[in-house]
């Protein structure tokens, strides 16, 4: 099986004709035995041609054969389990492009979630409840707050909550946040603290903190005093998260913001994540992207893991580079690239006209960064909201692959909410991957300009221009993380209020179920192995309750996963299906 081209993979995207049924492939005179096989349904391949098979026959962790239910019988054997579909609807294995699995599941576990509080006054409330529930002088995070003010809280206001507590609540962004005063004590932050660079920590006139910190090296003042949780609610948390992604049809996560040891307050998971991916503790295939802050963290990184001679046991890629000398093929699976960040979100995002935005490098600083990650062979991921942060990306991204020729780089921006008219050639002559999230459309669209909203997430014109595109959800920066919410609104982009954005960025559900598996695996370099059910794929697949296909578009955010398959193994079921 050769590689899929940008070109292929993006006609395919565009492909809308009637599917046909998927031959079988040539048996020979002793057949293989599967070890597993699904019959009796409708096997959505999402391969080059939009085939639909009736069975599926998988031995081990790859796809044996495709093709009707009476020949791919003809793969069983005394020990092959059978799934009988009884009509139900397959699909590849969803890829879920942009989430972080151990924030995520701290926030369902152990967090105060303010998702979805339509008030000041219930925020208030509910950070009080904890406060009253919890022991004195025990840290207390919160995450979710929804509105777009930097000023919608203030230490004050936290103060009046609890000053038993140190308390740290964060934007649903995860890109400012409020601390009050013992939180603020703890980070050593006060009136003499001045704001680490690409960040903000504001004081009032009398010279004092206001409790607003501003994009990650802020929230670090105070998020390195937070106390290690224990080993056993670190892996709970990160189980859990993986968990409610299989549940959920996901069978391989992008973690794109992942912070190794010494780069935070949360450095503490890494060294366990790894060891739970490593393994195959998790339901979940994953792919990590080292979050680097610095220009130091660059170098110190990519000399660590690709070019350094020796080894510093004292660096925080220590662990990950060891990993990678004692398993070079575990490695290879877990390994995405390196994340950076340009610019922040909301009011802090990188648009043009916006005079609160606030860069995180500047122009020189960061061409400077992808330059090192670029020539030492590997995939750069950028945080970039606005306009004018893509734009600014784009010429990074050019001036780099000028000066050092490289072979599909596949360089990836993630969010790229809505870019300016000139990006989009721009876009397709780099051959940059954009990860995007349709889901933001159903409770943020309504937030977007009357006049441009239409253009928010706009996948139809990335489309057009054969851009890649790959769908990720962005927990816990976003509630609704279900995939069937980022394919329903792909589809019909209306928001929660009942406006619709209209009709110019929709594309059919055949094509938005593409970017969630075969567009999200590209943008790993997965390609090969996984996204489409063909044979000697990687057998991650999903039985769903209906047919995405053919259901009304609102009925598409309902959809159940019945059976979550990774690997040829069963990972999820809501029922026993195999005999």
């Amino acid at each position: 099986m050769g590689t899929l081209s940008r070109r292929t993979f993006l006609k395919c995207v565009g492909a809308a004709g009637a599917a046909s049924l998927l031959p079988c492939m040539s048996i020979a005179s002793v057949r293989p035995e599967a070890s597993l096989i699904l019959f009796n349904g409708k096997i959505v391949t999402l391969d080059k041609g939009d085939a639909l098979a009736q069975a599926i026959a998988l031995k081990g962790e790859r796809i044996l054969a495709l093709g009707p239910t009476a020949e791919i019988l003809a793969y069983a054997g005394p020990q092959t389990a059978r799934i009988d579909l009884q009509g139900k609807t397959v699909t590849p294995g969803l890829i879920d492009s942009h989430a972080h699995l151990p924030p995520f599941g701290n926030r369902e576990l152990n967090w105060v979630n303010l998702q979805g509080l339509a008030s000041k006054p219930e925020i208030l409330e509910r950070l009080a409840a904890r406060a009253r529930q919890t022991p004195k002088g025990q840290f207390i995070n919160a995450w979710g707050v929804e509105s777009a003010e930097l000023s919608y809280l203030n230490r004050d206001d936290l103060d009046q909550v609890t000053t038993e507590h140190p308390l740290l609540v964060v934007h649903t962004t995860g890109q400012w946040g409020f601390a009050n005063s013992p939180a603020l004590a703890l980070g050593g932050v006060d009136a003499a603290t001045t704001s680490p660079p690409g960040s903000w920590v504001e004081k009032g006139l009398n010279g004092k903190p206001t409790g607003l910190l501003v994009h990650y090296p802020a929230l670090y003042l105070v998020r390195r005093a937070i106390p290690k949780p224990t080993d056993g609610k670190i892996r709970e948390a990160i189980r859990h998260a993986a968990s409610l992604y299989c549940r959920e049809g996901v069978t391989t996560v992008h973690d794109n913001f992942v912070m190794l040891t010494g780069m935070s307050a949360n450095d503490e998971f890494f060294g366990l994540y790894l060891d739970m991916a490593a393994a195959g503790q998790l339901p979940v295939r994953l792919k990590i992207w080292p979050y680097l802050p610095t220009l130091a963290d660059v170098r110190e990184g990519v000399s660590e893991l690709f070019t350094a001679r020796q080894p510093n046991p004292a660096s925080p890629f220590a662990e990950l580079a060891a990993f990678k000398r004692q398993s070079p093929e575990g490695f290879a699976r877990l390994w995405g690239g390196m994340k950076i960040a340009i610019d922040g979100s909301g009011p802090t995002a990188g648009w043009y006209r916006n005079r609160q935005a606030l860069m995180l490098h500047e122009p020189g600083e960061l061409e400077e960064m992808v330059g090192i990650i670029h020539r030492a062979g590997q995939q750069v991921s950028v945080h970039a909201v606005g306009n004018m942060a893509v734009d600014t990306m784009l010429t990074v991204f050019e001036s780099v692959q000028k000066q050092h020729p490289r072979p599909d780089p596949r360089h990836r921006i993630e969010h790229a909410m809505m870019p300016s008219e000139t990006a989009f050639k721009r876009l397709r002559k780099t051959g940059i991957v954009i990860s995007t999230h349709p889901q933001f459309i159903y409770p943020w669209g309504q937030q977007w300009n009357a006049q441009t909203r239409h253009q928010f997430i706009p996948l139809r014109t990335y489309l057009d221009h054969d851009i890649p595109v790959a769908l990720g959800a962005d927990p816990p920066a976003f509630s609704l993380w279900q995939p069937q919410y980022a394919l329903w609104q792909a589809v019909a982009r209306v928001t929660r209020q009942g406006t619709s954005l209209g009709s110019r960025e929709a594309i059919t559900i055949r094509q938005a179920l593409r970017l969630q598996t075969l567009g999200s695996a590209y943008a790993a370099f997965q390609e090969r192995e996984t996204g489409s059910l063909e044979p000697g794929k990687l057998a991650d697949l999903v039985v769903w309750d209906r047919d995405f296909l053919t259901v009304k578009p609102e009925a598409i955010r309902e959809a159940k996963a019945l059976t979550t398959i990774v690997g040829g193994k069963i990972v999820f079921s809501r029922e026993t299906p195999a005999a």
